[in-house]
């Protein structure tokens, strides 16, 4: 009974996360990315690319073995966590940003996990035993399907839609949760079968990752955060069926254990970076100065350093007007 809930909830968990995308987001969501092309490109350019080559280079500097390798790499390379967006929302990014790269994400990853499967392939030390033909039929049944269901639900009933949107987000969650249980009572076991080289591994990967994509994401500060989410948060239920097809010993379960493991190291290694851009965001939020009429309740006006409020300026008046008053004329 554990067994086929865990199956189907790691199956169906990205299908209805995808599905839930179309509808909140649609097409004319998409059509934001060409406002906006070199931020965008730079993101992809750093999840598609620089992020694969960084976990390819660690696990061969680190010599991970075999299984634990191919899986770290085929993690990294595989786009569009469905945690990110609300990763994003908690951490003050920048929620549409987040959204939009992620079904930008899923679409360019019917082109780029076939190739990357195809390049490691031919490398040494992997086994992989993926077809790339296999991988796209995979890649396009579970991401492409349930996205397009999604926008043209929205595109042809919009207020139906924005309803359905709710409890389909309200469904993703509860599943979300069974496989997030699932996820931690299989993969603890197999932490400490991972080995001192595979976490070093990924946790340089993950780093790496968020620095890079938090270096594309500017000049905004929730532009940044959102990308460093995107390029460090890889899609777990993508990869640990891609773990299945490519070694096929390897079991539905034992694939979930290896992965979840992957990201429990992952969610630790991410947290120096999400304490490090809480203190950035509080220290800007901080050091900028109040726009007049920006705060409810208080009218500014800029003064001699930085801005004083009109509320200060009239106690200070009233006091010398009090003070002249109650002097002895001469």
């Amino acid at each position: 009974m554990l067994k086929a809930l865990g199956v189907f909830a790691l199956s169906h968990v990205v299908v209805l996360f995808m599905f839930h995308a179309g509808l909140a987001q649609g097409a004319g969501g998409l059509a934001r990315v060409f406002q906006r092309p070199a931020l965008y490109g730079r993101a992809l350019a750093v999840a598609l690319v620089a992020v694969p080559l960084v976990a390819y280079a660690l696990v061969s500097l680190f010599r991970v073995p075999p299984v634990a390798a191919g899986s770290l790499v085929l993690l990294a390379l595989c786009p569009g966590a469905p945690l990110q967006v609300k990763q994003a929302q908690a951490l003050g990014a920048s929620v549409t940003t987040s959204l939009n790269l992620v079904l930008l994400l899923a679409l360019c990853s019917l082109v780029s996990v076939p190739l990357w499967v195809a390049a490691l392939d031919g490398l040494r030390g992997f086994h992989l035993q993926a077809n790339p033909s296999e991988v796209l039929k995979l890649v396009l049944v579970k991401l492409v399907p349930p996205l397009v269901a999604g926008m043209a639900v929205r595109f042809l009933f919009p207020r139906a839609a924005e309803v359905l949107a709710v409890w389909v987000h309200r469904l993703f969650s509860v599943l979300l949760l069974v496989t997030a249980g699932l996820v931690l009572f299989l993969a603890a076991p197999r932490l400490k079968d991972l080995g001192w080289s595979s976490v070093l591994a990924l946790a340089g990967t993950v780093s790496a990752a968020a620095l890079m994509g938090h270096r594309a994401g500017r000049p905004r500060p929730e532009d940044r955060r959102a990308v460093a989410l995107a390029a460090a948060l890889g899609n777990p239920g993508l990869a640990m069926s891609l773990v299945v097809h490519s070694y096929p010993g390897v079991q539905v379960m034992e694939a979930a254990a290896v992965v979840g493991a992957f990201v429990l190291v992952r969610a630790l290694a991410l947290v120096p970076y999400k304490s490090w851009s809480r203190r950035q965001g509080r220290k800007g939020r901080a050091g900028r100065p109040l726009r007049e009429g920006s705060h409810p309740g208080w009218s500014v006006t800029r003064g001699g350093r930085g801005t004083v409020p009109f509320a200060l300026l009239a106690l200070r008046r009233r006091a010398l007007h009090r003070r002249s008053a109650s002097s002895p004329s001469p």
